[in-house]
Order: C-alpha cells, then structure tokens, then sequence
C-alpha cells in the first residue's frame, strides 16, 4: 500500500532531504536535454538506503566509458574527502 504524501504549507512534499532534492534537479535537467535530443546514451547509477542499480541505454560505450572513468575520479575525491560538493 502506497504512503500518503505529506505536504508543506509552502506546497513541497514533506520528508526530501537536501541530496534527494538535488537528486531529482539532477534527473529532471537529464530528462528534459534527452527529450531535446541532446542526449543518445546514459548511464545511471542510483543509490538507496540499503542498495544499488545500474543502467543503461544508447550504444555510444567510448564516451560512456569515459564518462564513468571521470565520475569515478569524482566518487573517489568525495570518498577520500578530497571533495565535498555534491555534482559540481
């Protein structure tokens, strides 16, 4: 059975923590360059509370595989402390 979503006074749904909402600024910015045909192939990588998935879609591998080489220097500054700004 589905939660009831709570709302704020000011109108935004209650419970999104700050990263979460950066989430979904992320994911809509992505959706809206795909639907204008910016983009032909992606790699997801989401995270919950107590797991991981992965996906993908397109057929360009060279620029996927390269996107993941520089995101995974970026996860790796972030593990290491060597960064803390989040999708910058």
């Amino acid at each position: 059975m589905a939660k009831p979503t709570l709302i704020k006074p000011n109108g935004e749904a209650a419970g999104l923590r700050a990263d979460q909402k950066e989430c979904i600024a992320l994911l809509q910015g992505l959706l809206n360059d795909a639907e204008e045909g910016k983009i032909w192939s992606c790699v997801v990588v989401a995270c919950g509370p107590d797991d991981f998935g992965s996906a993908m879609a397109g057929s360009d591998a060279p620029r996927m595989l390269l996107g993941l080489e520089v995101a995974k220097i970026s996860i790796m500054d972030r593990v290491t402390g060597k960064r803390t700004v989040l999708h910058r």
